[in-house]
């Protein structure tokens, strides 16, 4: 019984940190059921635009540096150092997008107050998301999961819940959000440094460690992936136009249970991203993508099956419960939750080529998705009776499915 224990709980990456980000999560769909319940419609959805804006912006921001360093960075860490290259280029990266994402937030909302926000919560997200992806590189996930998905919530959650009894606006909510960000970068790089017993205020920050190749790389990675978080945000936006707030309202809600499936499958796979990132490229053959490939499907498979049974036969009750205002669209939750078996079966390939570099046909990948994109933006423009909820659905699984397509492709050659 210990050596199960030891074997497939303890020293099972993918599968703690799958449990620790789904329990975090908890926090923000309560939170989120609570502002659905307490604020008007028009403010509920301003707050599921902002938050996917920020999602999409933060994505933006990191460009992937995470990913692209990550080798160099583990060995680096592992001998408690830290190299100048890595802070420069995170750093003005950081400030390059930071800026261009806090113009764009004021041509989305036409607020001052609200690009102001945007700009410092931007930045914050993205040193927090840096250091907790940084964080594994001992292959321990547990620093990762409690700032960026136990805490962070925690806090939002109190936060939030405080400001809607005080100031039950739009305004107070995303700057209770900010603070909430603060805090959890100040606590996450107090746990990074000593951690890793660094002094990481002693290097320098200098143009001349800038990397344009870095920079290119990470440019691909965030295009490749950046469909999930853009049609996120498309949705929303392009929603209003079409449908108006109850639309952006729903699709906000349907979109917290389709992350849950997200989250049961990219969880596993990044709590397993230092055993995935071969240290040694030749290493790297069909043989270590089928073990790896079947490792992870291993942990995601039944959290996936369950959470669609539970779903299907609790569809109702799940509705009047938490979103009581949106009980009617039960039937639509059940296909959305459907999407899982999407994620469950074709995101382990993908990220296995990702984190070892090896998406070879990365434009072919990109130019399927955005003119996919496209497409389906213009959809119900044109054709203006199409049905609401099969574009939602379309939207959330089209891109998963070309970056199938061509991993597998990649995987045969």
């Amino acid at each position: 019984m210990k050596q199960l224990y030891l074997r497939y709980i303890k020293h099972n990456l993918g599968l703690i940190n799958l449990v620790g980000k789904t329990s975090g999560r908890v926090f923000f769909l309560l939170l989120t059921s609570f502002f659905a319940y307490k604020l008007s419609v028009e403010d509920f959805a301003s707050f599921a635009i902002f938050w996917t804006t920020v999602r999409m912006f933060t994505f933006i921001t990191t460009n992937n540096l995470n990913i692209v360093y990550f080798n160099e960075v583990r060995d680096q860490l592992l001998s408690h150092k830290w190299l100048p290259k890595h802070s420069s280029n995170l750093v003005f990266t950081a400030l390059f997008f930071g800026v261009i994402s806090s113009g764009l937030s004021y041509l989305i909302f036409k607020s001052a107050l609200t690009m102001v926000i945007m700009f410092p919560t931007v930045l914050l997200f993205v040193a927090i998301r840096h250091m907790a992806e940084f964080s594994k590189a001992d292959n321990s996930v547990f620093m990762a999961i409690f700032v960026e998905d136990f805490l962070f919530y925690l806090l939002f959650f109190i936060s939030g819940l405080t400001t809607v009894y005080t100031s039950n606006n739009f305004d107070a909510i995303i700057l209770s959000l900010l603070i909430t960000v603060l805090l959890t970068a100040i606590v996450c790089v107090v746990l990074f440094k000593k951690k890793f017993n660094l002094q990481i205020n002693s290097y320098k920050i200098q143009f001349t460690d800038l990397s344009i190749q870095d920079f290119k790389l990470g440019m691909h990675y965030t295009i490749m992936r950046g469909t999930e978080f853009f049609s996120n945000f498309g949705v929303r936006y392009l929603g209003l136009i079409y449908f108006g707030d109850i639309f952006v309202s729903y699709a906000h809600i349907m979109y917290q249970f389709y992350n849950v499936f997200i989250l049961i499958s990219m969880s596993v796979i990044s709590g397993m991203q230092s055993k995935i990132t071969v240290s040694n490229l030749t290493s790297f053959n069909k043989y270590f993508v089928k073990k790896m490939y079947f490792q992870v499907l291993k942990i995601i498979a039944p959290f996936i099956v369950f959470g669609i049974a539970i779903i299907i036969i609790f569809k109702s009750q799940i509705l009047s419960i938490f979103f009581p205002k949106y009980e009617d669209y039960d039937d639509l939750l059940v296909k959305v939750s459907l999407t899982g078996f999407v994620f469950m079966f074709i995101q382990p390939f993908v990220y296995i080529l990702l984190y070892n570099n090896k998406v070879t046909n990365i434009k072919k990948i990109n130019l399927t998705q955005y003119l996919t994109m496209f497409v389906l933006y213009l959809l119900p423009r044109i054709y203006t009776e199409m049905n609401d909820e099969y574009w939602l659905l379309l939207i959330m699984t089209s891109f998963v499915l070309i970056q199938g397509l061509y991993s597998i492709q990649n995987i045969r050659h």
